[in-house]
């Protein structure tokens, strides 16, 4: 790295750091004040609350560092024209394009921290800050709470698992594991009812860790052989037992054949789900990492649910931490066509282009949502245009 390099990364991430420090401070010294009143109404543990506000930190990082990497191009770029430094690089042979490459390598590194606080710790910390909430205001655990008229859409194609079927739940009680009312509609390719099966109750027995390990011994040569090339079934899951209670069994698509089975208990009748598939509890995107949010969307789409809105979140995953990059590049010949700008001029532009960012991305994902966009164009938009906006300008700047 050249010296001219190096003097110009130590500046930006001076700045960078003192700028997302105090930007987060602020951030939490005004959450403190808005939550002082429900803190002196529950008197909860000093714990809790230093735990809550210390799990909002991530979170807040993710919001304020785009805006933070902006007013730092501006304020340091500008720096560098006030104090004639950018003439003496030009002077030197290093062209405008030139001073800009660190700045750029630093906006990447700077979007791929911000990915990965989105995939790994921004979830797992605001799943515990919404946890110390609940401390806090002592309500109850809602994972504990019954869940009741539940409809779920079971349908699975792989080789070893195979069913399309509706079921409908009066109460789940997750304390027990255990379902009260059950109803399950057994579909044709049609998506007509051929059989129908009722129970009062059942209960979820989970697999043990002895019969998970069995499990995978007994598959453990299929799958070798599919490294091999070979094929071979889908490994099912040891996912547990359902037994059913006081029930019955019927056939409702062949009008000759209404014969109706009772039984007072049931283990061998296969549901390819477990409690927790069932469950199914809202999430916030924002609680979830890609993989979870994919995986939370194969759920949904399997249950019958229209999963646009979340497709479009999930697109969001990966364009939101580029604004970072972006910044820089819309920032950087703003700086440089207002030279003799202080300090509060840098914090104006920041706010302006700040703002008409963020209306172009909630616009760009309303879009998304109600399916006048595509989902990927939906999340991109605000990137592609700030972006290409941000060239147009260091093109057009004398050099």
């Amino acid at each position: 790295m050249k010296l001219t390099d190096r003097y110009i990364a130590q500046e930006f991430t001076r700045t960078l750091v003192l700028g997302v420090a105090a930007l987060v401070l602020v951030g939490t010294v005004v959450a403190i004040f808005e939550r002082v009143n429900v803190i002196d109404k529950y008197d909860p543990p000093m714990g809790v609350v230093v735990g809550y506000f210390l799990c909002r930190i991530p979170q807040d990082l993710v919001l304020v560092i785009p805006i933070s990497m902006l007013l730092t191009t501006l304020l340091v770029t500008g720096a560098f024209s006030r104090n004639s430094e950018i003439i003496a690089m030009l002077a030197g042979g290093i062209s405008v394009y030139r001073i800009l490459v660190p700045l750029l390598i630093i906006g990447m590194i700077v979007s791929g921290v911000v990915l990965a606080l989105n995939e790994f710790v921004v979830p797992v910390t605001n799943r515990m800050a919404e946890e110390f909430n609940r401390i806090i205001r002592k309500k109850p655990d809602r994972g504990t709470m019954a869940k009741i008229q539940i409809w779920f859409r079971g349908q699975e194609r792989q080789a070893q698992l195979k069913e399309d079927r509706i079921y409908y739940f009066n109460a789940l009680i997750p304390k027990d594991n255990e379902i009260q009312g059950i109803t399950i509609f057994e579909l044709n390719d049609h998506f007509v009812p051929i059989r129908r099966l009722d129970a009062q109750r059942a209960v979820y027995t989970p697999a043990s860790p002895e019969e998970n390990l069995a499990a995978r011994r007994k598959w453990l040569p299929k799958i070798l052989n599919r490294f091999g090339g070979e094929e071979t079934d889908s490994v099912p899951v040891q996912q547990g037992v359902w037994t059913l209670y006081e029930g019955s069994m019927r056939n409702v698509g062949d009008p000759s054949n209404r014969n109706i089975v009772t039984f007072h208990e049931r283990s061998d009748y296969k549901i390819l789900h477990t409690f927790q598939d069932f469950r199914r509890d809202t999430k916030d995107p924002e609680d979830m990492n890609y993989r979870e949010l994919k995986e939370y969307i194969g759920t949904l789409l399997a249950s019958g649910y229209d999963v646009s809105e979340y497709v479009v979140d999930l697109r969001a995953k990966f364009s939101y931490p580029f604004v970072s990059f972006v910044m820089v590049i819309i920032g950087f010949p703003f700086a440089l066509k207002s030279p003799r700008s202080g300090a509060a001029m840098g914090v104006g532009i920041s706010i302006f282009i700040g703002l008409t960012y963020w209306i172009l991305l909630q616009l760009g994902i309303a879009l998304g949502h109600a399916g006048i966009l595509p989902p990927t164009l939906a999340v991109w938009i605000g990137n592609i245009m700030f972006a290409s906006a941000g060239l147009y300008l260091i093109l057009s700047t004398r050099t």
